[in-house]
């Protein structure tokens, strides 16, 4: 446990120095970058999925069940007779780089929206065993971009190659369209009627529909297999903290371009996890949302000065360094030594010893 609080203590240093030294802000932002890709990328079994991906990987047992473009990238390293840890540094590079790419479209507090990337546990640690998901949640993350700003043909091609890495990507696909397209018949009201509305859908068995649509299919396994509720102190944090944001809706809105689609989207990643929160599992499509709250909250916080700016950082930053601790042990809670877990962390160039 101590080498993360090392590590995230890290990145605040570094973040602390790019703000109070404005004129190094794009060294520290590409000494984060390669921080987070030597962190993720040369990992050694850590994140649950990890061995499944090797032995995926190493005797192709479900290459018939993988998407096409998962699927062409290992038969590539295949050919070659790459070691399995080049496929997890492969998408760890290009995951924390189109994030990178992706902040710096939307925001120029770009330094605090990749803190907040690792601190919040579904996005960078999350990353670690989610391989698929994750890269092609940072490619739909980068392509809506695109879509704001009317190159159609650009966001139709980063979002069919996301697809070809995971099928989940078409939920973003269209609902990322939707928003798009009716931006401004949304306001804050409408979406705060949307989160009383997704919770109590959800306590009257809401997410039992989709375990009738996909029974028989192999989906059935976040159904039985994981049917774990989400915590409900995380559930009332995680609605605070959407109501907060929507607080500052009309200012952040004012403020910054891209705000009025963002604040949507973030919010819509809280909206799925209400829905879905009697099956924990499931909740991670609202990832794709989740990840648009980086900027918001990086911009939301130095939209205000002085006291309230570091009230509003300190708020931020306590929230989801107890998030980013409580992910961690739960890690560990859940797999029980049943699969790699995150503490201790290891590396394939260091040798690092992190006690719970």
């Amino acid at each position: 446990m101590g080498f993360y609080i090392l590590f995230l203590l890290l990145m605040t240093v570094l973040v602390g120095i790019s703000y109070f030294y404005p004129t190094k802000q794009k060294t520290i932002e590409i000494v984060i970058l390669v921080v987070l890709v030597f962190f993720s990328g040369f990992r050694k079994r850590i994140g649950t999925d990890y061995d499944s991906y090797v032995a995926w990987y190493l005797k192709g047992t479900r290459d018939s069940d993988f998407e096409c473009g998962f699927l062409f990238i290992m038969k590539v390293f295949r050919y070659f007779n790459l070691n399995p840890a080049f496929l997890f540094f492969f998408f760890s590079f290009l995951t924390c780089c189109l994030v990178y790419l992706g902040i710096k479209n939307y925001t120029s507090n770009s330094n605090i929206a990749l803190l907040f990337f690792v601190m919040i546990p579904s996005l960078y640690l999350t990353s670690f065993t989610l391989v698929r998901q994750s890269f092609s949640m940072a490619i739909a993350f980068y392509a809506f971009y695109y879509l704001i700003n009317k190159k159609y043909l650009i966001y139709l091609g980063l979002m069919l190659i996301g697809i070809s890495f995971h099928k989940s990507l078409i939920v973003p696909f269209i609902l990322f369209i939707v928003v798009f397209q009716y931006v401004n018949r949304i306001n804050e009201y409408f979406i705060c009627v949307m989160l009383v509305l997704s919770y109590l859908l959800s306590k009257f068995g809401f997410v039992y529909v989709f375990d009738i649509l996909f029974k028989n299919s192999r989906y059935s396994y976040y159904f039985s297999a994981q049917n774990i509720e989400m915590n409900p102190l995380k559930l009332i944090l995680l609605n605070l903290e959407c109501i907060l944001i929507l607080y500052y809706f009309k200012r952040l809105k004012k403020n910054y371009s891209y705000h009025h689609y963002l604040i949507i989207l973030y919010s819509l990643s809280i909206i799925f996890v209400n829905l879905l929160s009697e099956m924990y599992e499931m909740s991670r499509i609202a990832n794709y949302f989740r990840i648009f709250g980086i900027i918001v909250i990086a911009d939301l916080i130095l939209l205000e000065v002085n006291r309230k700016r570091l009230v509003l950082f300190s708020f931020f930053y306590i929230l989801y360094f107890g998030a980013f601790i409580n992910g961690l042990l739960t890690d560990i809670k859940i797999n029980n030594n049943k699969a790699p877990t995150f503490i201790p962390y290891k590396s394939l160039i260091i040798s690092i010893r992190s006690n719970p």
